[in-house]
């Protein structure tokens, strides 16, 4: 009789640790399997979107001339206030929007109808829009604005209020008005200039321009420019430098953004997988806003 209660003990306490065992092996994959596995996709893809970096326990001897190379990007951060050899006499007047106003610094009205013509006359052109996008910069501090196609800073001057904002524009004689009006209003510290095109390729382009409307300047293959998108007469703005989108992450100030974009028809090459999705991999971004 004691042998057989011997038994069933020794049976019972075996099930016990059968039972335990399954127990902690279901708790393991559900809660710390999954994750686990996450990470080592995000590793992955790391390697694969930055082949220049090893893994953090890789053994690997291979020397970096074994490894793909990476091309240099050719970013160009404009420094308010600095001066430039083809900076022009400026025009800088006080820009009213809602309750802000600040340093705007425009063209002639002839040579540009739309934006400086409407600032002249006390009118803050797509005013409206760009109070919505204020509101959203102040609902959520984790935002900054990433504006592509900045143009003389409708967009981010305003926003450089409120948040950090990066600002891409190619064109050479509105970055300078843009510069020249951060400078004014002294909120260089704020905002990060780049006077570049964003593309899917890294290369030297051309820029064509409507003569009347600043705004319109579009990147050109060739050295002529014959008409503006909607048949108009243009011209020929001095080359510029195109990077990618995923190149602008080192000048990132927060991983959650508000994108504008407005680059004149050349937006399906900004958001190409291969030159913009290690950015919106990384950052956060809830809106695009393009015109």
């Amino acid at each position: 009789m004691r042998d057989l209660l011997t038994f069933i003990a020794l049976v019972l306490a075996s099930s016990l640790v059968a039972v335990m065992f399954y127990l902690n092996a279901m708790f393991t994959e559900s809660h710390v399997g999954p994750a686990s596995r996450w990470r080592i996709r995000t590793m992955e893809k790391v390697m694969i979107e930055n082949p220049e970096i090893p893994p953090s326990n890789s053994t690997s001897t291979a020397s970096a001339s074994t490894r793909r190379k990476t091309t240099e990007s050719p970013l160009k951060v404009v420094h308010s206030g600095s001066s430039d050899e083809r900076t022009e006499q400026l025009n800088c007047t006080t820009a009213r929007l809602s309750a802000m106003k600040f340093p705007i610094c425009i063209y002639s009205s002839g040579t540009d109808k739309y934006i400086s013509r409407s600032l002249m006359r006390g009118y803050y052109f797509e005013g409206d829009a760009v109070i919505r996008f204020i509101r959203l910069l102040q609902s959520d501090r984790r935002l900054q604005l990433v504006d592509i196609g900045a143009n003389i800073g409708l967009y981010s001057l305003p926003a450089a209020r409120v948040t950090q904002v990066l600002a891409v524009e190619p064109n050479w004689l509105s970055m300078a008005r843009l510069a020249k009006a951060v400078d004014l209003g002294s909120v260089g510290s704020n905002i990060t200039l780049v006077h570049n095109a964003v593309s899917d390729v890294r290369t030297e382009l051309n820029m064509g321009i409507d003569a009347k409307n600043q705004g319109h300047a579009f990147l050109i293959n060739g050295t002529t420019c014959l008409k503006t998108l909607e048949g108009k007469p243009c011209r020929v703005l001095p080359q510029t430098s195109t990077v990618l989108l995923n190149d602008l992450l080192p000048l990132m100030r927060s991983t959650a953004s508000l994108f504008k974009v407005d680059v004149e028809g050349h937006e399906v090459n900004v958001f190409s997988e291969s030159s913009a999705g290690q950015f919106f991999d990384q950052v956060d971004i809830p809106l695009v806003f393009m015109e």
